[in-house]
């Protein structure tokens, strides 16, 4: 799969405010975009993983630092994944 660069500009007094480098800052709004994909259900853990440049397990613990749920239903969804399983009982 081939890779695609992003580039923008900000302003360089953000980096001496946060005092972070290019690099670091690039990494962390990697991290803070595939965080936000992933909680709005728009990436699926691997691609947010993958966009994070972490593996699972590392985004996994990222999720819990922001504390942003790894399986987030809404009540709908838990009824009919929970329908699910009771159905399985009963075969």
């Amino acid at each position: 799969m081939g890779l695609v660069k992003i580039k923008f500009e900000i302003p360089e007094e953000i980096l001496y405010s946060l005092n972070e480098s290019v690099t670091g800052f690039a990494a962390q709004m990697r991290l803070l975009t595939a965080l936000q994909l992933f909680k709005d259900h728009k990436l699926s853990l691997g691609k947010a993983a993958e966009l994070s440049g972490l593996n699972k397990e590392g985004f996994i613990f990222e999720l819990d630092r922001y504390k942003i749920p790894l399986i987030d239903y809404d009540a709908a969804e838990l009824d009919e994944e929970l329908s699910r399983f009771e159905n399985v009982g009963h075969c």
